[in-house]
């Protein structure tokens, strides 16, 4: 029992002990090693959910104006305003394309009928216009927001602008501004021919220059066709100069009642809140301005909304010979609302009668604009709503 021996088979136990303890740290090892790569997994996963849910509203949100925008404005929305340029110089326009074509241009109080006259004028054949808006990424088409030559006041512009800006223009107002601002003649600075092969150049890439008649609508034409005028005519052979020549640009304007081009502008939310006042001001500061100029143009016609709903192929005819295109080559039968003012009629009626001020208010305009309404062709009798 004493024996020193005796300890050989304690030992080759522990040593047994030993090798089986570190066998099962390794198959301990071996089974928490998926454990540890099972939770990475996870984290991976949970980061790149973190990532999807920062990265898909920024993918989303400017995709969808993209698609808003072509949807409203078209291609040309996104292409580079300075590749949408010919590149014809002055002297070209003068000699090759002003001295042998016409150019029409529609003017008028905004919500006055500029639309429709003017989608009514581009049904002949013969007359290039811009197209729908989708095609020249302009609001309605009008050219005034195409360019860059002279002030661009009304529809769509004044909503970006700054509470300033609107106070010197905008759609409802603009022709309340100070006169050196809105009511632009032939001897302003931007009469220049750089100017005016830079407005052409500009329009001749969306009008198709094949034909003998270019069409463009902006209702602030109105007040700034004298200027508009002497740009079209300058150094153009044989072109309107103090009273003689012959100019290659005519203007059709087009107006309707005042209350109802008031009420008309209420309709759009840049004017919903403005006073009946301010809006018929605008209006009668606006036809002012276009009867004052006609006689100082060679080439212009006024019509009323209300006459023309009433017989437009009758009034189309009697332009389009002005104009001097072949009535022959247009299809007639375009429908036209008979009475667009009714619905308006109505509507101040019964503004009139939700507040007693309302009713103040329109004596006011009564006694402020009466007499300059007449003037201008209409009356507020039919809109006392007693």
């Amino acid at each position: 029992p004493c024996s020193p021996f005796t300890s050989t088979p304690g030992m080759s136990e522990l040593r047994q002990r030993k090798k089986e303890s570190k066998a099962e740290e390794k198959s301990e090892g071996k089974e928490a090693k998926p454990a540890e790569g099972k939770g990475t997994e996870q984290t991976e996963i949970g980061t790149w959910i973190a990532w999807g849910i920062l990265l898909v509203p920024m993918i989303i949100l400017p995709a969808g104006a993209c698609a808003y925008a072509y949807q409203n404005y078209g291609v040309n929305f996104f292409i580079p305003e300075s590749w949408q340029y010919l590149s014809h110089t002055p002297e070209y326009w003068q000699k090759e394309i002003l001295a042998k074509k016409t150019v029409v241009m529609v003017g008028g109080p905004h919500r006055g009928g500029t639309t429709l006259l003017w989608e009514c004028l581009r049904e002949h054949p013969d007359i290039a216009n811009f197209g729908s808006q989708h095609q020249t990424a302009s609001d309605l088409s009008e050219g005034i927001f195409l360019q860059d030559v002279y002030p661009n006041f009304g529809i769509g512009h004044e909503i970006a602008q700054s509470d300033w800006r609107r106070r010197r223009g905008g759609m409802g107002q603009f022709a309340l501004g100070k006169e050196e601002w809105v009511h632009l003649l032939e001897d302003h600075r931007l009469v220049t021919e750089y100017n005016q092969a830079r407005l052409l150049n500009r329009y001749g890439y969306f009008w198709n220059m094949s034909k003998p008649v270019l069409l463009e609508k902006s209702p602030p034409n109105a007040v700034i066709s004298r200027f508009l005028q002497a740009l079209m005519n300058l150094n153009v052979p044989g072109g309107y100069q103090d009273g003689e020549g012959h100019s290659p640009v005519k203007f059709v304007f087009i107006t309707r009642h005042p209350i109802a081009n008031a009420m008309s502008h209420k309709s759009w939310q840049q004017c919903k809140y403005m006073p009946m006042s301010v809006l018929v001001a605008n209006w009668v500061a606006v036809n002012k301005y276009m009867v004052e100029d006609i006689p100082k143009l060679q080439f212009a016609k006024l019509i009323r909304l209300e006459d023309f709903q009433q017989d437009p192929d009758a009034h189309l005819e009697e332009l389009f010979k002005w104009i001097g295109l072949d009535v022959s080559k247009w299809s007639r039968g375009k429908s036209v609302i008979a009475d667009t003012n009714a619905k308006y009629q109505r509507e101040y009626c019964s503004w009139l009668k939700a507040k007693p001020n309302h009713r103040v208010e329109h004596e006011a305009i009564k006694e402020q604009f009466g007499e300059e309404i007449e003037k201008l062709g209409y009356d507020l009798a039919s809109y006392e709503c007693t």
